[in-house]
């Protein structure tokens, strides 16, 4: 599904319409160039377009991408490093997050959700969050530079040190890292309460999956979308720009509108 990475972007792109097929036209995506960076950029309808069929016009230089733009695919990719999705239904609002090891050394995944907080106005009580299939601890073996790299999100409060495996060899400087563990920290220290739907699972049948026909190269993606008919969606557009109103709130209701966020992982 990458364009930025893959031998034949003919494949790749043809991978993409199967996808547009099931979701929305690729001119309604917006896609980033990932770096392992911890920056995030929040879509606006008229980003629509940017990476969906050329890698230059994508989002530059970020590895998280969010929105409350009705009609409007976002998403990131992956190889076996975590990819996240997070959706607010109340807004409603939607959040892809990429976090390999380096991403997660930064704590890309923590400073997400304080934007998604701070700007976006997500509750972290109503979110809900899925992972995408990614190594799991007893496969991510790394050395020395990554372990020192992890100690600065220990002055963050993480104690990053229950997150590790040592090696069965008692001379080895390696250790088995669990990304992901370190990633449903990080929701939880943003305020993702113990019982929000979380699901984490290197296996695909066990998280909402699109399985793409016929993919040929690139990298698996994580997308998601908000559904454009959605109650929470006309609602906020009614109450756009009026003082005093909280666009996109349901109170009678706050729990409603999940099957709007189309959350879709896999490849």
């Amino acid at each position: 599904m990458a364009l930025h990475v893959c031998q034949d972007p003919v494949a790749v792109l043809e991978n993409r319409r199967i996808l547009a097929d099931q979701t929305l036209p690729l001119d309604h995506w917006a896609l980033p160039w990932q770096k392992h960076t911890a920056n995030s950029h929040r879509v606006t309808a008229a980003e629509r377009g940017r990476g969906a069929a050329d890698k230059d016009t994508g989002i530059m230089d970020v590895d998280a991408v969010w929105t409350t733009e009705p009609d409007t695919l976002i998403g990131v990719f992956t190889a076996d490093c975590v990819g996240l999705l997070v959706a607010d239904p109340g807004i409603p609002l939607v959040a892809c997050i990429h976090s390999g090891w380096k991403g997660t050394a930064q704590a890309i995944t923590l400073k997400t959700m304080r934007e998604l907080i701070s700007v976006g106005g997500l509750d972290p009580a109503r979110a809900q969050a899925w992972f995408s299939p990614s190594i799991l601890q007893h496969s991510l073996e790394v050395g020395p530079e990554v372990i020192e790299a992890m100690e600065p999100l220990k002055e963050l409060g993480l104690d990053v040190d229950a997150f590790w495996r040592r090696s069965e060899d008692s001379d080895s400087d390696r250790l088995y890292l669990d990304n992901q563990g370190l990633n449903v920290a990080m929701l939880r220290m943003a305020g993702l309460p113990a019982k929000t739907s979380m699901c984490r699972s290197w296996t695909p049948k066990h998280i909402p999956t699109v399985s793409v026909t016929g993919m040929k190269d690139g990298r698996p993606g994580s997308t998601s979308h908000l559904d454009g008919s959605s109650p929470q969606i006309r609602e906020r557009e009614r109450h756009e720009g009026v003082e005093g109103e909280a666009p996109g709130t349901d109170p009678g209701n706050p729990g409603a509108g999940g099957e709007n966020a189309g959350a879709r992982t896999g490849g």
